[in-house]
């Protein structure tokens, strides 16, 4: 078996560190790019770790000698960082990138939330160097979809929210693990050539509204509570939020609309990936045997989030 040699920036995120284990499980070569002071002990110490600003482009290019894919994972923090590899990566051998993305074919009213418009850019940037690049689609983690309250699904308080058609639209998610799964299913053995110059869809499961409040029911043993928002209700906030204090909360109406219109499925596109050899988790692992991992703490924002939906 031929591996393809790969190159990781972004490796501390909790999404991120689980794709990163994945690969380096994979027996693929996997070399770890980092920025200076960047904890690496959690790293296995036969994998090659590379200390190197991403800004200095001569350093950067040293640092992707023999590495056929780099790897983005960096966080919404760091995405202003993936112009220092877009600028090295035509003086290397490098044959594919692949952006920080794990979001979806956004529409042009997405380019209003700062981050969408900081990964939009890089990838304008990557066309304009005529870099092979393909993008990994996933619409949400399932931690976020089920595992917080911002898309309007509520386990342990059993509540759920219908935004425009979302009772009988599609919610398509995966969780890490099978996103973790997908990426070594897709570049650690394939022909570059094969993989180059896709936006790759990935879709562990799609329920419905209705089939998340079947799961909910199945759980607690009483229908949910259910709460309803139109698109044109949901649409304004969203605007609002944008030009408000709390902007840095308004990409969770958006993503609540997007399930209510079917963009949420649609936005991913027609090329879809499936893992072969790895079982797909259900709503009954996920909601009503509780295997589904929590999001990040949110606690702070909280209140904000369930009066604007569960009222």
């Amino acid at each position: 078996m031929s591996y393809n040699r790969i190159a990781v920036y972004g490796h501390r995120g909790r999404f991120s560190s689980k794709i990163l284990s994945a690969l380096i499980a994979s027996g693929a070569p996997i070399t770890v790019l980092h920025r200076p002071g960047s904890d690496v002990s959690s790293l296995p110490s036969h994998v090659p770790k590379i200390e190197v600003n991403v800004l200095d482009e001569d350093a950067l290019v040293a640092a992707l000698q023999d590495i056929d894919i780099v790897l983005s994972l960096v966080g919404d923090e760091g995405i202003d960082r993936e112009l220092g590899l877009v600028r090295a990566i035509p003086r290397t051998g490098v044959k594919l990138f692949v952006p920080s993305d794990l979001g979806l074919q956004y529409d042009q009213e997405a380019l209003a939330i700062p981050v969408l418009q900081k990964k939009a850019n890089v990838l304008e940037t990557v066309r304009q160097a005529n870099i092979p690049f393909t993008v990994i689609l996933i619409a949400n983690f399932a931690e976020f979809t089920l595992g917080s309250i911002v898309m309007g699904v509520d386990v342990e308080g059993n509540r759920l929210l219908y935004t425009g058609n979302a009772a009988t639209e599609k919610a398509s998610m995966c969780t890490v693990d099978y996103v973790a799964a997908a990426y070594v299913s897709i570049f650690t053995t394939n022909p570059v050539s094969e993989i180059s110059n896709r936006a790759i869809g990935l879709v562990e499961l799609a329920p419905t509204g209705q089939e998340i409040a079947a799961a909910l029911e199945k759980r607690h043993g009483r229908k949910p509570d259910i709460f309803t928002q139109s698109t044109e209700q949901v649409t304004a906030e969203f605007l609002a939020r944008l030009d408000s204090d709390l902007s840095a909360l308004a990409p969770a109406w958006y993503w609540r609309k997007l399930w209510g219109t079917g963009d949420l499925t649609r936005l991913l596109g027609s090329d879809i990936w499936h893992v072969p050899n790895v079982r797909k988790a259900t709503l009954d692992d996920l909601i009503v045997k509780g295997e589904v991992d929590t999001y990040r703490d949110l606690s702070q924002v909280l209140p904000i989030l369930e009066e604007a939906m569960f009222k």
